[in-house]
């Protein structure tokens, strides 16, 4: 397989750069001279140091210890990542290569990578400067390759507001760390309105992976929280903490419709017992003008009438009453609907501020209900980046993480590393969508298996450049404006 130069500037162009010099000093005139004379014995020191450092990263390197034939050996922290099922994957294929997996953390394996005594590093971070230059000074070139992604995503109810929409990772860590003081959205800068923080009990991947990667707690514990920390058994749990009970929201937003029918019906009540009254009073006023008439010694006609209207008020009244029934028995169904609703928006009201973080997987799932904050390193250098697929398997998304395997050029020359990672890779989406994390884009992954392929150079790795993604995507291609 093909891959870049072991090594800086090789011995052989030394001494032309050795000669350059002394020619440099040789064709220069006498006012010069001493300072060309100067200048080339500087050279000739730099070049005699580097000569004899390239010589020396060489001895390293052909004192690194042989690898075994047919077997791979990795190491980090394979705990939580692909690669315990990438093996038994690989192994169940039928292949002859041992692939030996250790669990000795991270820092370990990168000084056994770099003292040539593994083949593979698996972590969720990227080598550091020291641990590459420890790889270097023995001549090794350091590659990574990425499997998948994990992200956190911080979160209220949809279609609520608390003032904003971004946060630091430092107002994060403050709102959740223990001994926070943080009790209303104010004091991150957004509206007042009460903040009260829930999320995973500590058996949650996402509880370690909140604990360690924006507490700084190496051994996340509850004690790592505020002590009013709502911690719940499951990711529903969780989520019916930010959002409420799906059915409160409903009769929440019942409500206006319930408050406009109990004050039609209280009308209506206030109405038909008015009409009662007034049909009370008739039959009164009735019967006091048949007396009236009986006392008087009216004729039997008119007596007639004044009984009529007795009845007619008594069937009236009735009538009346049980009106008055019906519509009361309306008012009391239709109040106590209310009742119901009013107590749900209470309760789905209570809910406004409630915020807990879910892992970005489980988020998809209910991204209607739920609106995640966009999330900005406190230097301003990744301002306001919401989560998603693109910025956490790129790394640009602060909560995020990348899972890695670090390996080197020497490595990647086995036919049985190239073949264990051919497999890891063409078996990670699927794994990753197992286990809830993050896949790859279908480029992403093209790209890496062409580095194993030899179809493509792979990208040497240096501390200070960009993530692995953003400097093997495919570009996007550019649209054209509409004629």
């Amino acid at each position: 397989m093909t891959t870049t130069s072991r090594t800086g500037r090789t011995p052989a162009a030394l001494p032309a750069v050795l000669l350059a010099g002394l020619l440099l000093a040789g064709c220069s005139d006498d006012g010069g001279e001493r300072a060309s004379t100067t200048v080339a014995r500087q050279q000739a020191a730099q070049v005699e140091a580097e000569t004899n450092e390239q010589e020396a990263v060489e001895r390293r390197y052909a004192a690194l210890p042989g690898r075994p034939a047919g077997v791979v050996d990795l190491d980090g922290a394979p705990g939580g990542s692909l690669t315990p099922d990438a093996r038994d994957a690989f192994i169940d294929s039928g292949t002859s290569v041992t692939v030996q997996v250790g669990d000795n953390g991270e820092d370990v394996a990168f000084q056994e990578l770099c003292a040539g005594e593994i083949d593979l590093v698996d972590s969720a971070r990227p080598i550091s400067r020291a641990e590459w230059d420890a790889c270097r000074s023995v001549g090794l070139d350091v590659v990574q390759f990425q499997i998948a992604a994990d992200a956190v995503v911080v979160a209220i109810k949809s279609e609520t507001d608390v003032g904003g929409d971004c946060l630091t990772t430092e107002q994060v860590r403050d709102v959740y760390r223990a001994g926070s003081p943080v009790t209303s959205w104010e004091q991150v800068g957004l509206d007042d309105v009460p903040l009260v923080v829930g999320g995973p009990d500590p058996d949650n991947n996402a509880f370690s992976f909140f604990g360690r990667n924006v507490l700084d707690a190496p051994q996340p514990g509850l004690t790592n929280l505020r002590s009013d920390y709502q911690a719940f058994e499951s990711d529903q749990g969780s989520r019916f903490f930010v959002v409420g009970d799906a059915k409160d929201e409903r009769l929440a937003r019942e409500h206006a419709d319930r408050a406009r029918a109990r004050d039609e019906a209280r009308s209506a009540l206030i109405t038909q017992q008015q009409v009662l009254d007034d049909a009370q009073a008739e039959v009164s006023a009735a019967w006091q003008e048949q007396a009236k008439g009986v006392a008087d010694r009216r004729s039997p006609a008119d007596q007639e009438r004044d009984r009529q209207r007795v009845r007619d008020a008594i069937a009236a009244r009735d009538a009346a009453r049980a009106e008055l029934a019906v519509i009361r028995e309306k008012w009391l169904r239709v109040r106590d609907r209310f009742v119901v609703s009013r107590d749900a928006r209470k309760r789905d009201e209570q809910v406004r501020g409630h915020v807990a973080y879910f892992r970005f997987s489980y988020y998809e799932l209910f991204e209607d209900q739920l609106r995640p904050f966009e999330v900005t390193t406190p230097e301003g250098e990744r301002n306001c980046i919401f989560p998603s697929q693109r910025t956490i398997t790129s790394g640009e998304y602060p909560l995020a993480r990348q899972l890695l395997i670090t390996t080197t050029t020497r490595s990647l020359e086995r036919r049985e590393v190239r073949a264990f990672l051919e497999s890891y890779l063409a078996d990670a989406d699927r794994l990753a969508e197992d286990t809830q994390l993050v896949p790859l884009p279908e480029a992403a992954v093209r790209t890496q298996l062409a580095w194993l392929e030899g179809d493509v150079q792979p990208v040497l790795v240096s501390p200070d450049d960009e993530p692995v993604l953003e400097r093997t995507a495919e570009p996007e291609p550019v649209e054209k404006p509409a004629r």
